[in-house]
């Protein structure tokens, strides 16, 4: 993965957007707070470099050196062009500051390469008239390790889970390629039974393919057509929905466009939804179905899944995107939640509809390349 650079001016989120608020440089408003934030930062610990209104480095807390990997005498010997040139962290710093100094405002970005997740925030000060500069770094690396891990293990359970219905899957097809193997035997005429033969090692091929494509762990985004991808689970959703006695019904609008998803993210996103709805079912109805729909609307693709399940009362709708809240015996309560920050970290929102003996809705926007 390589480093990002798509900086923005906002101001920052969580802890250190304690120590100030996103808007131009006022000296007066400054001066106030310039000692307290100082202050709050020592007080934090946070891992800072302060530099002048030529980047020249000014003093840096002992929390920096070690996260940048760093020496001091690298720091006092060094400009932060030089120290960019072998350390990519410190070049993407060297960028941000420009950014600040040329904007007058605060910086938000996020470095990012190979496993390495950095926040940083530029903070503009004015001291007895003159200007300097805040680097204040949150090192993210492990949040992002945690999170990838839970995703993942999320990931083996939807493929746990649906790997019986596979295996159930590929049954029909066997038997079939049995048979006709038989008879081709019992003939002495392969050439006849030939194409369907094919044909049905092709279907096993493909529920394999899709099948391992959940499991793997991949971490890159591409861009994709989502009606491609929906259409590539279809096999796997109806497996397991003739498992369980239950009508899949897909429809989906003719598309070429595309949106940038992480194919096994959206593909378990999809299934854990698919085991969700299919839980949801009362022992004794007499017809179950589940829809899934893919529509576009201007730039954005919609993809609903309506059952008719027994639905949700407003009470517990109101809590199933709290983390750890769950209905289940032997639930862990991260699921929806897992689901819902996959959707919004492609840049799209997640919501759910349901109503008591009616069934359940689920939305996915997401954003396309049109």
């Amino acid at each position: 993965m390589g480093d990002q650079s798509n900086s923005q001016i906002i101001a920052p989120k969580g802890s250190i957007q304690m120590l100030h608020q996103s808007k131009p440089v006022d000296g007066s408003d400054i001066n106030k707070s310039n000692q307290s934030m100082f202050m709050l930062i020592k007080e934090l610990n946070l891992p800072y470099l302060k530099v002048d209104q030529s980047l020249r480095q000014l003093h840096w807390s002992n929390t920096f050196v070690q996260l940048t990997g760093l020496k001091d005498e690298d720091l006092d010997e060094y400009t932060l062009i030089e120290l960019g040139a072998s350390a990519r962290l410190m070049n993407f710093i060297h960028r941000q500051l420009k950014l600040s100094v040329k904007y007058e405002q605060i910086i938000k970005n996020v470095f990012e390469h190979d496993e390495e997740v950095v926040n940083v925030n530029v903070f503009p000060e004015v001291s007895s008239g003159e200007k300097t500069y805040y680097v204040l770094l949150e090192d993210l690396s492990m949040q992002q390790k945690f999170e990838e891990l839970l995703t993942f293990q999320h990931q083996m359970q939807a493929v746990s889970h649906i790997a019986a219905s596979v295996a159930h899957e590929l049954r029909n097809p066997l038997s079939v390629i049995k048979g006709f193997l038989q008879l081709s035997h019992l003939t002495c005429d392969f050439q006849k039974y030939y194409n369907t033969i094919i044909s049905e090692l092709n279907r096993m091929n493909i529920i394999i393919e899709d099948f391992l494509s959940v499991s793997r762990k991949k971490n890159n985004k591409k861009w994709q057509s989502p009606t491609n991808l929906i259409r590539s689970l279809a096999e796997l959703m109806r497996a397991e929905c003739l498992l369980h006695s239950v009508e899949l019904k897909v429809e989906m609008d003719l598309s070429y466009s595309v949106c940038y998803v992480n194919e096994s993210m959206f593909k378990q996103v999809m299934l854990n939804l698919l085991r969700n709805a299919i839980e949801a079912y009362d022992g004794n109805a007499s017809y179950r179905f589940l829809q899934v729909r893919s529509k576009e609307i201007g730039e954005f693709v919609y993809i609903e899944m309506i059952d008719n399940g027994k639905g949700m009362p407003d009470e517990v709708l109101s809590q199933l995107g709290n983390p750890f809240f769950t209905t289940k015996e032997k639930g862990t309560g991260v699921g929806i939640p897992l689901c819902k920050k996959i959707i919004e970290d492609h840049g799209g929102r997640f919501t759910i509809t349901s109503e008591t003996n009616i069934g359940t809705k689920v939305e996915m926007v997401l954003p396309l390349l049109v």
